[in-house]
């Protein structure tokens, strides 16, 4: 089942179904620099040069059918904008069942009724499709299993005044499609265990660093700039914190509609804030590195907000623009100027 990155993917683990990020293919084929194919075939079939390459990559793999059609397509208003159109889209190219998620903004709790009724249609449609009887308790325990995910990371989070989880850039970046599509399987949650036994102090003098959005998917100057053990440390992600909500097995569906309806990118730009602000101070990082992707509106609009709220914090603030998918358009040379200059500020104003 292809799913977008907000989509309720523990409904479809409960089935035996394997949800598949549409837009983690876009970065798979951008880490292996074939994106350029899809991207190309999209843009011939007039889709527009102004949507998101993880968008307009997902769309080429579905009209060139270059992977096996899924049982089902399944998306998430949050976020973005332009997950209906295109979601849509790779349903109709694989002629199978589409279905909408719509969670209004404003993480307000008069909302969850609203979500709670279309996760129960949700429900139904899987019965269709493997013509079997959804079981409640299965969803229950994927539940325990992202609620116990859930609390290893939160204790990992609260040794990090000292120490932190090694990780390089684009490590961060597929940590947020398993931590978001398969926070109910099992196996993530037995990874988990012990995962603050991981920690390593951090090195003398290291400039720890706090990401927001997401990093290119594609080799580039940037992954070398940060690495585990160099003085350079992207300590937290924001998308890789920004899924998490308590969720209660003994109320499945009404928990799974609460974490979607409260999510803090389904919130205001003063929501976005105050969650970013508070990973930064837990983290106690020295600098902030937002990469806006090009045709990402919803992030990039919030980045003067966020710099001024960081500002006030006295926490350097860099906005770094670029494509995460379409490696041809990086210009690595220019995003190395600019954050090493930063990585300087950020050295003199400690």
């Amino acid at each position: 089942v292809w799913v977008n990155l907000m989509a309720p993917s523990e409904l479809l683990l409960s089935a035996g179904l394997n949800p598949v990020s549409a837009e983690g293919i876009s970065g798979a084929l951008s880490s292996m620099h074939l994106e350029d194919t899809a991207i190309a075939y999209s843009s011939q079939a007039g889709i527009s040069d102004s949507l998101c390459t993880f968008h307009r990559a997902s769309v080429g793999v579905s009209m060139r059918k270059l992977l096996p059609p899924p049982k089902l397509v399944m998306t998430t208003s949050i976020l973005c904008d332009g997950n209906l159109p295109t979601f849509k889209r790779i349903a109709k190219e694989y002629d199978v069942p589409f279905i909408l998620i719509d969670v209004p903004r404003g993480r307000k709790s008069e909302a969850v009724g609203y979500v709670l009724s279309q996760l129960k249609e949700v429900v139904g449609t899987i019965e269709e499709i493997t013509g079997a009887p959804f079981k409640m308790d299965e969803l229950s325990l994927r539940l325990s299993y992202e609620r116990e995910l859930m609390e290893n990371l939160e204790e990992s989070k609260a040794r990090t005044e000292d120490s932190y989880l090694p990780q390089h850039l684009y490590e961060h970046m597929n940590s947020l499609y398993v931590l978001h599509t398969l926070a109910g399987d099992g196996r993530i949650a037995a990874a988990s265990r012990g995962i603050h036994e991981r920690l390593e102090a951090i090195p003398e003098n290291a400039r720890k660093i706090l990401w927001l959005h997401i990093p290119p998917y594609y080799d580039n100057e940037l992954f070398n700039l940060f690495v585990p053990g160099s003085k350079n440390l992207v300590v937290a992600s924001e998308l890789m914190w920004d899924w998490m909500y308590p969720v209660d097995p003994q109320r499945p569906l009404e928990s799974l509609a609460e974490k979607l309806v409260y999510n803090p990118l389904c919130g205001s730009v003063v929501d976005r804030g105050n969650f970013c602000l508070d990973l930064a101070r837990s983290f106690r990082v020295d600098g902030v590195i937002h990469f806006s992707h090009w045709g990402c509106r919803q992030s990039a609009g919030g980045v003067s907000y966020l710099k001024s709220i960081f500002e006030e914090e006295r926490i350097p603030f860099l906005e770094l623009t670029g494509d995460c998918v379409d490696h041809s358009s990086q210009g690595a040379g220019q995003l190395r100027t600019r954050t090493e200059a930063f990585l300087e500020i950020v050295e003199k104003r400690r």
